[in-house]
Order: structure tokens, then sequence, then C-alpha cells
């Protein structure tokens, strides 16, 4: 054969050998296209880990993902300088430069592999790990070449979908760092106890040397082999000038972490509201809860229960009155300790309010104009069909102010003021104001709805004096900083409402500790309430920045002695006030205010039969003017008519109270006792006649012990006014009223009945 047609039949030859391998590589870009365009764009669906921050943005609060992972993902701004950078330079070179599929790292390793004759590379970037991570791990796909060639194809899409920062900060965010920690937040805190941004160059090298493997090197379990992979990643990024020399010196003398450091898991039931209001994963949860005010209550709480009977604990709730939000909250303060009620949110349980609700029906009446501060009411038994309410210290005090029966929180006057201000009225306002529990007819209800005969719970009270304090606007208690400053509505006028904390706003309740406790410039309104049976303890106190309550019980209902408003709540609420608000401000007299001339018995606008008149506020445009009737001129004279249900105001105590066989001996009512100056000691014999099996002994309405029948008991009393209250197994009561002085000191004189 000539060269001729030899050479013919190679060109021939190679033309087919080109010809096949055109066909085949476009067949091969066909495939490939087909290849690419089949494959589905990557979803990233990996549930987060809850997180809650606080008001300020601190983190308080973490829990496990739906998968049981530690993971929080954060944005790529919130990892600092030099996490990005060292995963960059450690991981993927050219990241920036590439469109996901690095050709050159493709090609090399390609050829290690086939020299080695087994996989020693996998020409991996930080897209395609992305897509492993999010995609291929979740789905549960084998590690082939399928697999793989499937990844590459979905880091091409990706690159088209989102951005290369993008890209970097999801791929830091899932990545795994042992244990059941994804994600470079999650690793941060558990290894270093602080967030990526604040991460040093060393523990930066640490983290994505870990990336290799995840649990083979471990700090707090392989420390060894961690440290040699951190100095190995250190010395690369040396080289490649990623770290300066001095950088890199520094950051091989650092130490590594030896454990893990516990995730925030404060304000639990808190935490557990915010959650239970979650219908979707979402990890940043940015709340109104002030951290710092949070630990001042639940210190000042849990001191307290120190001092109760195990099975006793407390629930206390504090809302920021500017803006409606939840500032801090302890549904238990005995949150951890041993027995299941320790993990019950006592501030969510239903519980009888005792007189805690009485404020509501003054405000209504205010608001309505039916009464004022000053109105004469009847505290007595007269005038009720049935069983007529009695007070705690089981006396009557015959005609009192509206003031004054707030403050003492009497109960006769406090029904009296329900039937005027109207039940269903009163019941409207106090759902509107927050009280949802209250569901159920007036008529349900009856005279009972302000004197603990309903539930309530410490969270819906807090939303009623909330708006109380407030000046009567009412806003939904917010737990969501977003949520924070939601428009109001007003339900009661600022000037009504402004009556009701004046009222309230009563130092010589409060016990000497109570007053120490505030300081002499403290002004706080203060509403307390006990539940019948002595099973819950209340106590409401507000400011114009801050409202508390204060529930103090036995989460199982049992009653116990110790269990009254003012002695077992109040300096609770009080203590908080003073902890959480150190600068005192208070309330100014609103628009709708006016000062008017009444008369200073009956508090209604004086006749020419009242002798004494003084200065009281009105409500502009609102306020009854009708005139005095307790005062008539008859024979030229100005006359005293008591209604009859007022006319025991006259009567000495013993028919005012209900008539009983026992009888006191001493103290003998009415008399004044001088204390000693310097003695430490000082106690008054307290004594009665006639009692069966035992004594209860009461001052002021506080239960302060017991004694044997025909006993003399002891009791220390500080300066002031008291009544003294005796109460046999019979149900049989005795009162008596005594003054206590230190010598010298000059006592002044009685004011005006108010």
């Amino acid at each position: 054969m000539t060269d001729a047609p030899r050479k013919e039949k190679e060109r021939k030859r190679l033309k087919f050998f080109a010809l096949m391998l055109t066909m085949s590589a476009v067949g091969c870009g066909i495939a490939g296209l087909l290849f690419y365009f089949s494959v589905p764009e990557p979803e990233f669906r990996t549930p987060p880990s809850p997180a809650l921050y606080d008001a300020e943005g601190k983190l308080f609060h973490v829990r496990l993902s739906r998968e049981q992972e530690w993971y929080l993902p954060i944005s790529l701004s919130e990892m600092g300088r030099w996490l990005p950078l060292v995963a960059v330079g450690v991981e993927d070179r050219r990241f920036h430069g590439h469109p996901g599929l690095d050709w050159r790292a493709l090609l090399r390793a390609l050829w290690q592999n086939a020299r080695a004759r087994r996989v020693v590379s996998g020409a991996s970037t930080i897209t395609s790990q992305v897509v492993r991570l999010a995609v291929s791990e979740r789905e549960g796909r084998k590690r082939t070449f399928a697999t793989k060639a499937r990844e590459f194809a979905q880091a091409v899409k990706l690159e088209r979908i989102i951005s290369k920062n993008d890209i970097l900060e999801t791929y830091l965010n899932l990545a795994p760092f042992g244990g059941n920690i994804r994600g470079v937040q999650a690793a941060s805190l558990i290894y270093f106890g602080k967030p990526a941004s604040r991460l040093s160059p060393g523990e930066a090298c640490l983290l994505v040397g870990m990336l290799k493997g995840p649990s083979l090197y471990r700090p707090d379990r392989r420390p060894e082999a961690a440290r040699r992979r951190r100095d190995f990643v250190i010395r690369l990024l040396e080289r490649r000038g990623v770290l300066a020399p001095a950088e890199a010196r520094f950051a091989l003398m650092e130490e590594l972490p030896s454990r893990w450091v516990s995730l925030p898991w404060r304000a639990f039931h808190f935490a557990e509201m915010v959650l239970n209001g979650q219908d979707e994963d979402v990890s940043k949860i940015s709340t109104t809860l002030n951290l710092e005010l949070q630990t001042k209550l639940e210190a000042v709480l849990k001191r307290a229960v120190a001092s109760l009977p195990a099975n006793v604990t407390t629930a206390a709730g504090v809302v920021n009155n500017r803006t409606g939000g939840l500032s801090a909250w302890v549904g238990n303060a005995r949150f951890g300790e041993e027995g299941r009620s320790s993990w019950v949110d006592c501030g969510l349980a239903l519980r009888s309010p005792g007189s805690a609700l009485k404020p509501f029906a003054y405000l209504s009446a205010f608001d309505k104009g039916l009464l004022v501060p000053g109105s004469l009411l009847a505290d007595s038994p007269m005038a009720f069909s049935g069983r007529a309410p009695r007070n705690f210290d089981l006396t009557y005090r015959g005609a009192v102010s509206a003031r004054v029966a707030l403050a003492d929180s009497l109960n006769a006057p406090a029904v009296r003021v329900l039937r005027l201000a109207g039940a269903e009225h009163v019941l409207t306002l106090m759902r509107e104001m927050g009280l949802g529990s209250l569901n159920l007819p007036a008529s349900h209800y009856g005279d009972s709805l302000i004197l603990g005969g309903c539930e309530v719970t410490v969270f819906q009270a807090l939303s009623a004096y909330s708006a109380l304090a407030n000046g009567g606007v009412w806003r939904p208690m917010a737990l969501f900083k977003k949520k924070e400053s939601a428009p109001g509505r007003r339900l009661a006028s600022a000037a009504a409402a402004w009556m009701v904390t004046d009222a309230l706003d009563n130092r010589g309740r409060l016990s000497t500790f109570a007053r120490g406790t505030l300081g002499e410039n403290w002004r706080v309104a203060l509403k307390t309430g006990t539940s019948y049976g002595l099973r819950d303890a209340w106590a409401a106190a507000w400011t114009p920045d801050y409202t508390v309550v204060v529930w103090v019980g036995d989460p199982t209902g049992e009653p116990w002695p110790g269990l009254v408003g003012v002695r077992a709540a109040a300096p609770l609420a009080l203590s908080i006030m003073r902890a959480i608000f150190p600068k005192p401000r208070w309330y100014g007299p609103p628009d709708g205010l006016e000062l008017r001339e009444v008369c200073a018995l009956s508090g209604r606008p004086p006749t020419a039969a009242c002798l004494v008149t003084r200065r009281d506020w009105a409500i502009r445009g609102v306020t009854r003017n009708t005139p005095c009737d307790i005062h008539v001129i008859r024979a030229g004279k100005s006359t005293l008519l008591w209604p009859s249900e007022m006319a025991l105001q006259d009567a000495p105590l013993s028919e005012v109270r209900k008539q009983s066989e026992i009888v006191f001996s001493s103290p003998v009512t009415g008399a004044t006792y001088y204390l000693a100056p310097l003695a430490k000691e000082q106690k008054i014999p307290l004594r009665v006649e006639g009692a069966a099996e035992k004594v209860w002994w009461y001052i002021d309405g506080l239960y302060i012990g017991a004694s044997a029948p025909n006993e003399t008991f002891f009791h220390n009393f500080p300066d002031g006014r008291h009544t003294i209250s005796a109460v046999d197994a019979q149900g049989r009561t005795a009162a008596a009223r005594v003054n206590v002085a230190l010598p010298g000191k000059r006592r002044q004189e009685s004011p005006p009945l108010l």
C-alpha cells in the first residue's frame, strides 16, 4: 500500500475519532445540561433552636431545636472578622472566583485519586458543602459519584440564586462542631462562652479546623488532636498570608477550652409563655423581658421563700406601664426544687383574689360620677338582705369616706359601691381590662365579685392593674418586643384612675418595716387581697412607670395562717418595686379634676346646715352635684341626721360589732399606752374573758398568734392607733381600740371624718 492511501485512511480514522469525540462531548454536554436542569434547587429546612433575647438584645434562654440540636443561625456580619476569613482561607481559597464548581480543584482531585487508586481528594467547594449539609445529609444520601455530581450541579444553581456572602453565611451556620452542636454561634457559646463575633484568631482556627472531623477534633474530648489540628490551620494561614506572623504566634499560645459552657436557660416560665405563642420555627426571638429586672425579681422572691413553709411559694410579674411589655416574670419562686409543684407556673393558675379587685368597683363609680373619694359610705350590716359582709377584723366602723373604705379594704362599703355602680358594668370593665376568666354573668358572682368569689391569674391582674396605673388606658400585655407600645384603649377617665391611685397611696396602713423599705420620699399605690380560708395572699403595687403583682400560696390550694395579703404579699411587692425602680416618680392631678367646696362630713356640696366645709377633688362635668343630705336645719339649729345604714356611727363599739359573750379585760378600749423610749422589748398584755377552747388574735386585721382561754397573750405594738380583735373556737368575737405612743412625742389630733 502506498503512502497516500495509508495517509488518507488515517485521516479518515482521525476524523471519525474526532467526530465521535465531538459527539461524545456534545452528548455529555446535553446530558449534563439535562442533568443540571433536572436537579432541583436546594432548599434549606434545618429547624433552629429557639433563642430568646431580652429588650436590650441579651440572650437569656435557649432550647434544643426540633431535631435536638443546638443550632443558632446568625448573619455573616454577626460572625465577626475572623471566622469568615479563616473559613475561606482553609476550606476554599478561590471561593470568591468560581461559580460553585472549582475546575482546577476538580482536575487536581481526579489526577490525585487516579494515582492513588482511591479517593484522597473531593474537590469540594464551600458552595457544594452547603448543598451536602442542607440537602444530602438531610435526605440520607449515600456518598457516591452520583451524589457528588448532584451536589456540584446544585452548587452551581445555588450560586445563581443567592450571593457569595449568603452562601458563606449558610455554610458557617450549618457546619457541625461535634455532638449536637451545629453552626458557629452555638459552637462559640458552648466552647468559649461568648458569641462568634468576639472570637480571637486562635479560637476561629480551632472551630474551622474542626470542620474536617467534628468529633475527631473536639477540644473537650481529644485536646491533643484538637491542638495539632488548630496549629496546622494557623501555620497554613500564616503561609498563605491570611495571618500575620505576630497574629499566628499569639494564636498558637492560646489555651483550648476543656469543657462545654451551658447555654442560658433563664426565666423558664416566661420562655414557656413566649414559645407557646410561636407557631413556626424562629431562631432569634426578641422579647420584652428586662434581664436586669428579672434578676432582681428572682432574688427578692428567692429570699422570701427561704422563710416560708416548703409547700408555700410565690409568683410575681412586672409590667412596664409606658410600653405595656412584661419586663419580668417568675411563675414559681421554687422552680428547680424537688417536688412536682415546683414546675407549675402559679402565675397562670386561677386563684381567688380576695379583696384585690375592689379598686375596679370604685373606679367605675368614680368614672360615672356617682362618688368621689370624700363621699360618705356605711360600713355597717344595716340595709343588707340576708347575711351582711364583715371585715377581716370582724368589726364594723360605721360611717367612713370612700377613700378610707378603699384604703382599709372594708367589705360592706365595697359591696355598696358595687351595687351603686352596677355589677354588670363593673364586670364588663374588669373583663375589658384583662380579667378574661370572669366569663360568667354578674348574677353568678353576686356581691362576691369584689370579695374574692371569683378566680383570676397573676397575669390577668397585671394587665388590669397596669391599665389602672396607666390612667385608665388598657393595652394588651406584650411578650414580644415588636408588639410593645401598641395603641391603647381608654376604659376609664384619667381623673377616675387618679382618684383610685391617690386613695391607695396610703403609707399609714404599711408596717414599720414596709415604710422603712420604701423610704421617706418614695410613693407607691398598694392594694392587697386575702382569699377566704387563708389560701391566697395578693398584693398589687404601681407607680407611673411599673406595675407589680405578687401572689403567695400553696399550689395545691392548702390553707396556711400566714397567707394574709398585707403581711405575706405586700412586703414582697414593695421590695420588688424598690429594687427595680429606685428613683421616685409620682402622678400629678390629670386634666378634668377640680377642687370644689364640700361638706366636711358627707363629701357633698354643702348646704346652709353644713357648719364645716373643706375642699376635695371631683371630676369636672361628671361628678354629681347632689347637695349634702345629712345636715338639716331644725329649730334654727344644724342637726345631723344619719341614714339608717349609718345609724351606728354614734353607738358604742359593743353595739357596732356583733354582740358577743367574750369581753376584753386587757387592754381597755380607748386607752393610751406610752412606751419607754430605750426599752427593746415592750409588750402589751392581751386577755379576754369567756372564750371557749382557743383564742385567735389579730392586730389591724393581721393574725399575730393564738392562746388558750383565760390566758394572757403578750405582743409588741408599734407607735400608732390599733384595733385588736379576738375570735374564739365558737366564732364569737370581741374588739378593742388602743393608742400606743412614745412619751414626749406630740400626736396630731384626729382629722375630720373623710
